[in-house]
């Protein structure tokens, strides 16, 4: 605990505005407000304490202009982790600013990880590819979904496999192609080109910029080029992580258990965390190294499927997780 902090201010950061609360160490309020989400504005209601002071904000979008003006006047600025402080039960911007002052006086502040500019870049091209891709498989739902609503059927086992696709862009060149499936099949081919495109620059920028990284992940079966991009871009560096197991929790690849009266409740981690983009590069890393014919993996899934092909692909993204900790420990 910094006994010669004076002041610790809350700020619950929004795209336009910002609520922020001065606390002092006995925890009086001395000071609460609103200004603009704009440093300048920022700094005109807030300057009065940086001799001796220190600032909390919950991680957002809207934080990163906020945190560097903070930083070039020297002024001690931590970042909250979100998920821990959303399992608080009411929450509004004034209680958010309050509990951040307080969490600061009391040394109990939640801090998050900041990645580098290198590796919010990669986060930044990780999340835009995949986009593309979940864009990509709901517009193949909606195809499907037209072509059976007319009872048109594509003599194929896979309408979109090479073959079947010629079937469809076949109907969709016809007179009696309905006009949904025109501007859909369009709709297609465009995510299909932005995906590609997006896929080679995610690819040159990890390549060349975690060289490292990049040739020991390639060690592990499994992974391949898009699936170290995306790893890299959640994990680095390892050196944050204390052992295998926190990054097994951190990945949401093993069960995390809560207790309340004695009886204990396990789940996974939920698909709409931010960290879901790094459990389904463990995921789809796990059913290609299964493929691998004789691999340790592939005998490993064997062993595990017959109770359950589900459980058996985590047990394998499990172990998959544990190599890249290894491997970039190295």
């Amino acid at each position: 605990m910094n006994y010669e902090t004076k002041f610790y201010i809350g700020l619950d950061v929004h795209t336009k505005s910002t609520q922020y609360v001065v606390r002092t160490w006995q925890g009086d309020v001395i000071s609460e407000g609103k200004c603009a989400t704009i440093y300048k504005d920022v700094k005109t209601s807030l300057e009065p304490y940086f001799h001796s002071c220190i600032v909390g904000m919950e991680a957002c979008t809207s934080f990163y202009p906020l945190r560097e003006g903070f930083m070039q006047d020297n002024v001690p600025v931590k970042i909250a982790n979100v998920l821990r402080i959303r399992q608080l039960i009411v929450k509004n911007d004034s209680l958010d600013a309050r509990r951040l002052s307080d969490m600061l006086r009391l040394n109990t502040f939640p801090e998050s990880f900041v990645p580098s500019k290198e590796i919010q870049v990669l986060r930044d091209l990780v999340s835009v590819r995949h986009s593309f891709l979940e864009e990509l498989t709901a517009t193949k739902s909606r195809i499907w979904a037209v072509l059976t609503r007319h009872g048109i059927k594509i003599p194929e086992r896979s309408m979109f496999s090479v073959k079947g696709w010629l079937h469809v862009k076949a109907i969709v060149e016809s007179d009696k192609c309905p006009a949904e499936l025109k501007f859909l099949f369009q709709h297609f081919h465009n995510v299909e080109s932005s995906l590609e495109q997006s896929t080679k620059v995610l690819i040159e920028y990890a390549k060349s910029n975690f060289i490292k990284e990049w040739e020991k992940l390639h060690s592990i079966d499994g992974i391949a080029e898009i699936i170290s991009s995306y790893i890299i871009a959640n994990v680095h560096p390892i050196s944050r992580f204390a052992n295998e197991k926190k990054l097994r929790r951190y990945a949401g690849v093993i069960p995390c258990f809560q207790e309340s009266a004695g009886k204990f409740h396990g789940s996974m981690l939920p698909k709409t965390s931010s960290r879901a983009l790094l459990r389904w590069a463990l995921t789809q890393a796990a059913h290609g190294a299964i493929r691998k014919k004789g691999s340790n993996l592939s005998l490993y899934y064997k062993s595990k499927k017959k109770r359950s092909k589900y459980k058996a692909i985590m047990a394998v993204a499990r172990s998959i997780c544990d190599l890249v900790y290894m491997r970039l420990k190295e």
